[in-house]
């Protein structure tokens, strides 16, 4: 699973308030606070798909039969598993 960097959340968070401030849709004197919400959401964001990841990576680890890892049985349980979570999260389907 690919991890957004510390560096690419701040830039992505500063380009949003960046763009909100140009069209007159924040209050500059809540920049900062507007721009920790932000990076605050792409935080508990990122927190959320690795533990969705890991509890995928776990239930497919405790099945009786080993799949390895990369095999396309693997890809394939990977995104079943990981569909039923994120509905049960009630998230919906992400698509590719």
């Amino acid at each position: 699973m690919s991890r957004l960097s510390d560096e690419r959340i701040s830039k992505l968070s500063h380009d949003i308030v960046s763009r909100l401030m140009e069209k007159n849709l924040i209050d500059p004197t809540r920049r900062g606070e507007i721009l920790a919400l932000i990076k605050n959401g792409f935080a508990d964001f990122e927190n959320f798909n690795e533990s969705i990841d890991n509890s995928v990576r776990d239930k497919i680890a405790s099945l009786s039969k080993r799949v390895p890892e990369g095999s396309e049985e693997w890809k394939i349980l990977y995104s079943k598993y990981k569909e039923e979570m994120l509905k049960r999260q009630k998230i919906g389907s992400i698509k590719k």
